[in-house]
Formats: C-alpha cells, structure tokens, sequence
C-alpha cells in the first residue's frame, strides 16, 4: 500500500482527470515544464501543487494505528496567461473551471479502508494578487482538502 502522502496526491490527480476537460497545459509541480511554454503560441497554461498541512485526531480508537485521523492540505491553482494576449478575461474562466473541479468534491480515498477526501469545508484564505513573469501575467487560488484516514 502506498504511503499517506503519495495517496492523497494519487486520489486528488485521479479527481483533477476525471474533472478538467480543458485543452490547455497542465503542470504540476513534479511534471514542470522546462522552459516555460512559449507565449507565441500557447495562451494560457497551469501550474498546480498539492501542500500538505497540519494532522489532527478527529476520533481515538482502541490502540495504535486505530485512531480517526485528518490530515488537512491544499491544492494551489496558477494560471498563466501570455501577456500579448492583453486580457485575462478568458484565463479567469479557466481558473473557475479549475475550482470546479475540486469544489464540494468528496470522494473515497485510496489509503486504506475508510479513507475519504474532502473539499467541502472551509474556503480559503489565500491571495495570489495579479503578478507579472517575464512574458506571463499569472494569478493563483488555492483549494483545501480534509482527507480522513485510520492511524
């Protein structure tokens, strides 16, 4: 069985794949494109991450490894739009898209019986203002995840 971690990164791939239908490139972060896309011929792209966050115990069990855990996380969205497309109007509708994919999500997770991973919670609290890159004007948001798991 694969390890906690590398679980809910499987499960929240397998949820991003059977959710985006989108033609754009995606990246994530263990995949980045190197060099960056070229901006003359592809408009807008994606770089996404998977962060992992605090562990709690929800529930205690009879022993070791019996216990109702969380462990909290979030997916962070950044969608990049080539400056000579001179709007962002179109990318907007493309990170949308992108937080559909995730948002009110809950779905069984592949780390052992019982496990479960979540988007339905609380929003977020992070702000990735309007920035500039070279040919690239990018935004981000950021989508959490509870994903509960026996430890």
């Amino acid at each position: 069985m694969a390890g906690l971690y590398l679980s809910i990164k499987t499960d929240i791939l397998a949820l991003w794949s059977a959710g985006w239908t989108q033609s754009i490139p995606v990246y994530w972060r263990d995949d980045d494109a190197d060099p960056l896309p070229d901006p003359s011929t592809v408009a807008q792209w994606m770089r996404n991450e998977i962060d992992f966050g605090k562990e709690e115990v929800l529930a205690y069990g009879s022993g070791r490894g019996a216990n109702l855990k969380a462990q909290f996380g979030s997916v962070v969205l950044r969608m990049f739009t080539a400056r000579s497309a001179l709007s962002e109007d179109a990318a907007l509708d493309l990170m949308h898209d992108a937080m559909a994919v995730f948002r009110s999500q809950r779905v069984p997770g592949s780390y052992g019986t019982g496990s479960e991973l979540s988007f339905i919670g609380p929003g977020s609290g992070f702000d990735a203002g309007p920035s500039e890159d070279g040919n690239w004007f990018y935004r981000g948001a950021l989508m959490v995840f509870e994903y509960r798991f026996q430890g």
